[in-house]
């Protein structure tokens, strides 16, 4: 298999996004330090994956989008149901910090819900199986990670680690 879309990183990083993507999913009603202890081994290998992928040709297509707003409500809302006080955080790594002197409250269940957003993109892409679109979504994926999501992922990782050490 020459195609860098087969290529062991992109199965690896695609199977590891599908786990994330059905544990939010499924996350409703679940107990914080069940997701904060998924969350925290998910994560990693999330950051780890998209890190590690080759560099990405730029696609001839696009991709459509399957993620609807409620989609990203519903995870958002079942993350935030499950963290219930412990879903809010001061960052100093957002892009609302240049403007101001304090840290900026942010939400776990924003930043899970970002990453979601993007991963579930890839994996549709990759279920349905028409390589144009699967190129599309993997360059995305890829630019959108270094540009927002990676940095979204790191910021609701250091914010779990703190709600699993106060459960």
């Amino acid at each position: 298999m020459d195609k860098p879309l087969y290529a062991q990183p992109v199965i690896e990083l695609v199977t590891v996004a599908t786990e994330y993507c059905k544990y939010l999913e499924q996350c409703r009603g679940k107990e914080p330090a069940e997701l904060c202890r998924v969350m925290r081994a998910l994560l990693p290998m999330v950051y780890l994956k998209a890190f590690l992928l080759p560099a990405v040709d730029e696609p001839q297509g696009w991709t459509e989008h399957c993620v609807t707003e409620d989609d990203y409500d519903y995870v958002r809302s079942s993350v935030a149901s499950v963290l219930g006080a412990n879903d809010d955080f001061l960052d100093v790594f957002v892009e609302d910090f240049k403007y101001s002197e304090q840290p900026v409250l942010c939400t776990v269940s924003e930043c899970l819900a970002d990453v979601y957003q993007q991963l579930r993109e890839l994996v549709e892409a990759f279920r349905q199986g028409y390589e144009d679109a699967m190129q599309a979504a993997l360059y995305e994926m890829k630019e959108e990670f270094t540009l927002q999501w990676g940095q979204k992922l790191l910021n609701a990782l250091r914010a779990l680690h703190d709600v699993a050490a106060a459960l």
